[in-house]
């Protein structure tokens, strides 16, 4: 059975949502790295004028080549491959734009990592970067659209309300399982000369540090904190708070924005008079 065609997401809708959405995700961000660095909050808006418009390419990119790949590429014509190129259609997404991401993240790390932007820092975490982006994008594209669909329209008669309550899930689940990905990408960024095995190593062992005084023994407070390392990382609650956040504001401001034609708003669309 070939997957049915989506429409396309409005350039003008999603780069308003997105515009919006880079204000909150940054804030939000500096209270994460906060927590998972032990450091003070820094700047709540820093570059702005550099995040905001990547911002809008990012998530633009997210929704059109998710677009673009349900639409052009039938898993079913691939026989037993079938599941495999169904995988990576709901992957690439999230692949193409890492690098996007990726430069993002680079540029707001420089008081810790003072490689040159191009060609270095951009590639720190970019692996562990990557598995997050994925994440991210089957959340806010295909995983909200399910929940969405999911929902009674006899028990909620609001398409909006709809459409709040599949991101909100969806967040929720994508906050979650992106969180571990995006700690090991945010310390590997700031910390380039570590492993991804020595990274881990630190983060666990300051784990330990929420665990219970009674718990004494060596190696099972090293087993219980890479555990909640895991579990219950860093800054839980404040990295799902964003993504769903995040999931909301893009959701629902492109649903509401999705039928503005800003050329017709300026009236630019207006049959000119015809030459007499």
């Amino acid at each position: 059975m070939p997957e049915k065609k989506i429409n396309g997401s409005p350039v003008f809708a999603t780069s308003v949502a997105a515009g919006v959405e880079s204000f909150y995700r940054s804030a939000l961000n500096a209270f994460i790295n906060s927590a998972l660095l032990g450091q003070k909050v820094q700047k709540l808006f820093p570059d702005m004028h550099v995040q905001a418009p990547v911002r809008m390419m990012y998530i633009n990119g997210i929704k059109q080549s998710r677009v673009w790949l349900a639409n052009n590429i039938e898993p079913e014509k691939y026989g037993s491959m079938a599941t495999a190129v169904r995988t990576a259609v709901w992957c690439g997404p999230g692949v193409v734009m890492t690098p996007i991401s990726s430069i993002l993240e680079a540029a707001n790390a420089g008081n810790k990592n003072p490689e040159p932007l191009l060609t270095k820092r951009w590639l720190r975490g970019i692996t562990a970067r990557c598995v997050r982006e994925i994440i991210f994008a089957v959340g806010v594209n295909q995983l909200s659209e399910y929940i969405e669909e999911c929902v009674p329209e006899e028990k909620v008669s609001s398409p909006l309300l709809r459409n709040s309550i599949g991101s909100l899930t969806a967040g929720v689940m994508s906050g979650y399982f992106s969180h571990v990905p995006h700690n090991m990408s945010a310390l590997k960024l700031h910390y380039p000369d570590k492993s991804y095995w020595e990274l881990f190593v630190d983060y666990a062992k300051s784990s330990e540090a929420r665990l219970p005084s009674s718990i004494a023994d060596p190696v099972q407070k090293q087993r219980m904190g890479w555990l909640l390392a895991l579990v219950a990382p860093k800054a839980l609650v404040a990295r799902t708070t964003q993504i769903v956040g995040t999931f909301v504001l893009l959701n629902g401001i492109i649903f509401m924005l999705k039928d503005v034609q800003p050329t017709k708003v300026l009236g630019w669309d207006d049959e000119k008079p015809k030459a007499a």
